[in-house]
C-alpha cells in the first residue's frame, strides 16, 4: 500500500504513532461473507413516513417510497454512475425528479424524499462493501454548513483522502446507532476507517454555509434543526471515538474550519470536548442574520420562513405592510 507521509504524520500526532498501524485486513471473499451475514441492520424495505407534512408533500413522499420499492436496483445503478463511491442521503435525493424539478421544489420537498433517499444511500453503501474493496472508508462528521467536504479537500494533511478512499460516507454523523453500524460494517469488510469531524461555529456555519447553499440549491434547514444537528454530530462523534478507541484500524480526526478562509487546520479531541452550544444565544444570533438578509431583499420570504421554522413576526409584518 502506498503511504501518505502528510496524513501519517497527522494521524500520529493526534492518536499516537502506535495507534494506526500500516497493516490492514484485505477485502477478501471471507470479509464479504461476513458483511453479507451482518447486513440486516436497518435496511428493511418498509420506509417509515414523516408526520406533519403538507398534503402535497405527503403525495411526493408516497411516490418516492413507491419508486424505491419498485425500482431500487435501477436507482442504485443510477447512483453509482453519477456519484461513484461517495455515499450520502443528500446525493441520493438527486434521484427523485419531483425534488430536483426547481429550487422551489427542493425547498418544499427535501423532507418528503429524505427517508427514501436515505434508504437508497444505505443500500448503495451495503453493496459497495459486498464487492472487493481495499483501503480506507472515510466518514465525514460535523454539523450542517460546516464545509466538511471542502475542508477535507483543501487542508494539506487530508487533501488526498477523499479521492483515494475505497468508499466515502458523506454525512453529519449525527445518529449513534446508524453510524456505529456503518463503521462496524466497514471494519468487517477489511477497510481502515477514518472519521473526520469538521468543526465550524454554528452561527458562521449557518450564515456562511447553509444560507449561501440554500440560495444556490433551494434546500435549507431550520435554525433549530441546524443547532440540533451540530449538537448531535458532536455527541455522536465523541461517543464513537470512545467506543472504537482501542481499535487500531479506526482513526478519529478533527479539523477546525471556523474563521479560516484558506483552509481548515488540524485540531484534537480535547478541543471539541470543550465546545459548548448555548441554544438561545446561537438561535438569536442566526435569526438576527436572517432578519437582516430578509430586510435587505437578499432572501425570499419562502426561504426566510423555512429557515426560521415557522412564519415569523417579520414575515407577517411584511405581508400586513
Amino acid at each position: 500500500m502506498r503511504q501518505r507521509p502528510g496524513y501519517r504524520a497527522f494521524a500520529a500526532a493526534i492518536l499516537g504513532a502506535d495507534h494506526f498501524p500500516l497493516s490492514f485486513l484485505d477485502g477478501s471473499s471471507v470479509a464479504a461473507s461476513r458483511i453479507s451475514a451482518r447486513i440486516q441492520y436497518p435496511l428493511s424495505m418498509s420506509i417509515a413516513r414523516i408526520s406533519d407534512l403538507s398534503p402535497e408533500a405527503q403525495a411526493v413522499e408516497a411516490r418516492a417510497v413507491e419508486l424505491v420499492e419498485q425500482e431500487l436496483d435501477g436507482l442504485i445503478e443510477q447512483y453509482r454512475e453519477r456519484f461513484g463511491v461517495v455515499v450520502g442521503t443528500d446525493l441520493a435525493r438527486e434521484l427523485f425528479p419531483e425534488y430536483t424539478a426547481s429550487p422551489q421544489s427542493r425547498l418544499l420537498f427535501a423532507l418528503a424524499v429524505q427517508r427514501s433517499a436515505a434508504h437508497v444511500a444505505d443500500e448503495v453503501y451495503k453493496r459497495i462493501l459486498l464487492g472487493p474493496v481495499l483501503g480506507d472508508a472515510l466518514f465525514t462528521a460535523g454539523g450542517t454548513g460546516a464545509g466538511k467536504t471542502t475542508a477535507i479537500r483543501t487542508t494539506s494533511q487530508t487533501s488526498g483522502l477523499i479521492s483515494e478512499a475505497a468508499i466515502v460516507y458523506d454525512s453529519n454523523f449525527n445518529s449513534l446507532s446508524s453510524t456505529k453500524a456503518k463503521v462496524m460494517l466497514a471494519l468487517e469488510a477489511g477497510l481502515r476507517v477514518i472519521v473526520i469531524f469538521v468543526h465550524r461555529h454554528p452561527v458562521e456555519a449557518y450564515l456562511e454555509g447553509v444560507l449561501p447553499r440554500a440560495l444556490m440549491e433551494g434546500r435549507t434547514v431550520s435554525i433549530e434543526g441546524h443547532l440540533r444537528m451540530h449538537r448531535d454530530a458532536l455527541k455522536t462523534f465523541l461517543r464513537c471515538q470512545r467506543f472504537f478507541a482501542e481499535n487500531p484500524q479506526a482513526a478519529f480526526l478533527v479539523l477546525n474550519n471556523t474563521g479560516h478562509e484558506a483552509e481548515a487546520f488540524p485540531s484534537d479531541i480535547a478541543y471539541i470536548k470543550s465546545v459548548q452550544y448555548p441554544k438561545e444565544e446561537l438561535f438569536n444570533a442566526i435569526k438576527e442574520g436572517l432578519d437582516h438578509a430578509y430586510r435587505q431583499g437578499k432572501i425570499s420570504e419562502a426561504l426566510y420562513v423555512a429557515s426560521c421554522g415557522h412564519e415569523s413576526d417579520l414575515a407577517r409584518q411584511s405581508e400586513e405592510g
